[in-house]
């Protein structure tokens, strides 16, 4: 049985980091309450600071039929979470001279040359901006955030990434490249296969050679090995105090698409493991992935005055969503904190001026157990 890491650190471990002990301990007791509800199956929650660990905490089943409980090595569709890494690879062929974030996309996908733009009485007019891969990562391309030609997903996990973007170019842009934020799914799947173009490699490989291999997140993958599956979280839909499972199959047998926009799993230890990474500006160890340079690029608003959603919570950096005005700071997260959510449920995220990490994982629909741990972690955080 797994034992909560605030009964296996000493007080003094949180105290030295700026947390306050007896704050920490509401949280198990409050994502103990949750699954008890049965709003969740269950949860992750890790802290950190500094890459300090000062919080791991399981609660409730990773399989309910199984009784099968959360541990630290539970692995989770990350979903989303997967967008940051792809920007990352996009960086990592930034700074080798492979590509720059100013090029057109049609330089490397041919398809995107004609796109033309989707007008509200539904003509299509020619595209007067370039469209570049910067677009793709601050999700200011115009492209949809449903899947070309109408794929369903069944048949979008069959391809390979290359034969998924050979279906872009099918429907039009629903905006002139960087007029507004527009959340895009096809438009980060688009800049994982050009990491495929310009590097040789087929993006798991690129991935696994360049980021996960070397950070030694051994635990993050596009595809389940069989392995792993006793470990696989399932995703649960809950309704009137019943938990029902979403998915009869959560380790996706036979796929090919190494999805840039939400195909990973992993476990909470390596989510952090990436973020610190990136927070550290680029580097964890001796180990340099990215410069100071790129990260923060990478972690600041790129967005200028455009608005996600009609509201100042968030911009976007290159793949990292960026919280940048009050209406962002309702769970306490501070302005200028950067991370990323995933559909089922998850969420990393770090604040660079307290060094905080935070990583939320459950299988779920319900924002408000991620929320309500977001607002306890910072409340818990009482500084230096």
């Amino acid at each position: 049985m797994f034992i909560p890491a605030l009964l296996l650190l000493s007080h003094g471990t949180a105290t030295v980091q700026g947390f306050d002990v007896q704050r920490l301990h509401l949280i198990g007791t409050r994502m103990r309450e949750f699954v008890d509800q049965k709003q969740v199956a269950g949860v992750v929650t890790l802290i950190q600071r500094k890459g300090h660990r000062v919080w791991l905490d399981c609660q409730g089943l990773a399989n309910v039929e199984e009784r099968r409980p959360m541990e630290p090595d539970t692995i989770f569709q990350v979903m989303s979470m997967t967008k940051p890494v792809t920007a990352i690879a996009v960086m990592l062929c930034v700074e080798r001279g492979l590509l720059r974030l100013d090029d057109k996309v049609e330089r490397y996908l041919p398809q995107f040359a004609n796109l033309k733009v989707a007008q509200a009485d539904g003509t299509l007019k020619p595209r007067t901006k370039a469209l570049t891969v910067r677009h793709l990562l601050t999700h200011t391309s115009g492209l949809s955030s449903t899947d070309p030609g109408g794929l369903s997903d069944d048949e979008k996990i069959k391809l390979t990434l290359a034969q998924y973007a050979d279906h872009f170019g099918s429907d039009p842009l629903q905006a002139q490249p960087g007029e507004r934020i527009a959340y895009s799914g096809p438009g980060i799947a688009a800049a994982g296969r050009i990491v495929e173009i310009v590097t040789g490699q087929k993006l798991e490989d690129f991935m696994q050679n360049e980021i996960f291999g070397p950070l030694g997140m051994k635990d993050t993958t596009f595809f389940a090995r069989e392995s792993a599956h006793p470990r696989i979280a399932s995703m649960y839909v809950a309704e009137k105090g019943i938990l029902s499972k979403f998915q009869p199959d959560p380790f996706r047998k036979g796929a090919k698409l190494a999805n840039p926009a939400g195909g990973l799993y992993s476990t909470a230890s390596d989510m952090a493991t990436l973020i610190q990474c990136i927070a550290n500006h680029g580097s964890l160890g001796k180990f340099r992935m990215l410069s100071p340079r790129s990260t923060e690029v990478m972690t600041t608003v790129q967005t200028g005055d455009l608005l996600s959603d009609g509201s100042d919570a968030q911009g976007y950096g290159l793949g990292f969503s960026v919280i940048r005005g009050a209406a962002g700071t309702q769970t306490l997260r501070p302005i200028g904190s950067f991370g990323h959510t995933g559909a089922f449920c998850t969420e990393y995220w770090a604040d660079p001026k307290s060094g905080v990490v935070c990583v939320f994982m459950s299988q779920s629909f319900s924002d408000e157990v991620r929320k309500t741990f977001n607002a306890m972690a910072n409340a818990a955080f009482v500084g230096p």
